[in-house]
């Protein structure tokens, strides 16, 4: 018995604090050809409390977050979380003439944050990969 279970602190295993459901839609990209594809995320809180909720998504060079493929890094802010809610949101992946044929890792990150999103609490890593043919 360490000092910390006096007070009731427990660890949270990261990998049962959210779940996160990932999925493209189509499931692949063109290459050479500007097109998009939806990022679909589905992310569940696990606890038993509130947590304030953001999810980043980061896609290679080639690809990016807006038509003009110039940002690859996207945070989305989805406010609190109350317990064993879940949220529904899509990201927009596009490619443009110089991707070339190959996959590529699409990495999405579930962060809990305390007080604001300047502080980092957890977080939960996924990387996922999407094919250009």
């Amino acid at each position: 018995m360490g000092i910390f279970d006096l007070f009731g602190s427990k660890e949270v295993p990261l990998d049962k604090m959210f779940t996160l459901h990932t999925e493209f839609h189509p499931f692949k990209l063109a290459a050479n050809h500007a097109d998009s594809v939806d990022l679909e995320i589905k992310l569940t809180n696990n606890l038993d409390k509130e947590v304030l909720t953001s999810v980043v998504v980061q896609v290679p060079k080639p690809l990016g977050l807006d038509k003009s493929a110039f940002m690859q890094q996207r945070e989305l802010r989805l406010g609190a979380l109350q317990a064993h809610e879940t949220k529904d949101v899509k990201v927009q992946i596009y490619s443009g003439q110089r991707v070339q044929k190959g996959t590529y890792p699409v990495m999405i990150y579930a962060i809990s944050h305390y007080r604001d999103y300047s502080y980092i609490l957890n977080e939960m890593r996924k990387k996922m990969e999407l094919r250009v043919v």
